[in-house]
């Protein structure tokens, strides 16, 4: 039986194996979304730092920040940014 890849929940500009990740890591990162593979199957995801940055101030916005910050082990400067910012 073959195992089907569901879709992509973000955009992904690149693929690449894991085995080749871990040949030479630093090849895989760009500006965009790499998905990350073994056997087919997307394990990961690297994403750029102004991705990660946008999504987790968006969660912010529907989730207490300080809360957050717990949950996922963010900075201080990092809440006091979020925090700092006007909400619409």
């Amino acid at each position: 039986m073959a195992h089907q890849q569901s879709p992509a929940l973000l955009p992904v500009q690149q693929t690449v194996t894991v085995s080749n990740f871990s040949r030479s890591p630093t090849r895989c990162f760009q500006d965009g979304t790499v998905a990350v593979t073994k056997r087919g199957k997307t394990i990961g995801y690297l994403l750029s730092p102004a991705l990660l940055e946008r999504g987790l101030a968006l969660l912010a916005e529907t989730e207490d920040p300080a809360a957050l910050k717990e949950k996922m082990g963010l900075s201080d400067a990092w809440l006091q940014n979020v925090s700092s910012k006007p909400y619409p």
